[in-house]
């Protein structure tokens, strides 16, 4: 088989190993309620379509095509993904801007494309997600691995969420949390 660029800068190679029937996957509840939480409530969810609930307060649908439109506010985004570099294009000129806080995508983890490193490497922080993700009400995992991304401003509630689910880089940097000191701590540092 040939390495050919199947047009989304995957190999055909690639192409075979990440493939599948669907187009649009449906966030994972257990995914998205912490950042729902993170974030006082989405705002936009400018590709919306997959779920059967709307995630945010305003959704446009593939009617509305949500890459023509202009995004405000704390925007989630799980694009689909037969054009995900168009949606990660979007959510970085977008996240840049004054009416948007932040933008929060779902993406496959797909690092070695050419959207990876022309716009998302470029997110202010990156969660690589443990395992694969259950989309929807699937009993099935993706057969890809996933990761967030954030463009914008994002919380400590928000990186926390990212680092309760996997690898988190912010800024580029490796994100590591600090700890709170106990009281123990204190009595130990006072014996020293």
């Amino acid at each position: 088989m040939s390495d050919a660029d199947a047009g989304d800068g995957t190999s055909e190679y690639q192409q075979v190993h990440w493939s599948s029937e669907s187009d649009e996957w449906a966030t994972p509840p257990s995914l998205l309620r912490p950042l729902d939480d993170a974030v006082d409530g989405f705002d936009l969810d400018p590709c919306s379509g997959a779920e059967e609930r709307s995630i945010a307060a305003e959704t446009y649908t593939e009617a509305d095509d949500g890459l023509a439109q202009r995004w405000h506010g704390v925007v989630w985004c799980n694009p689909p993904y037969s054009d995900v570099a168009d949606w990660i294009e979007k959510a970085r000129f977008e996240g840049a801007r004054d009416a948007v806080e932040l933008v929060i995508v779902l993406v496959p983890a797909r690092t070695s494309t050419q959207w990876f490193h022309k716009f998302a490497s470029h997110a202010a922080a990156v969660c690589f997600i443990e395992g694969r993700l259950s989309f929807g009400d699937a009993d099935n995992s993706a057969p890809f691995p996933s990761m967030l991304l954030a463009f914008g401003e994002p919380t400590d509630a928000v990186i926390d969420a990212f680092d309760d689910r996997g690898a988190v880089f912010v800024d580029g940097e490796r994100y590591a949390p600090t700890r709170q000191a106990t009281l123990g701590d204190a009595a130990d540092e006072d014996r020293r």
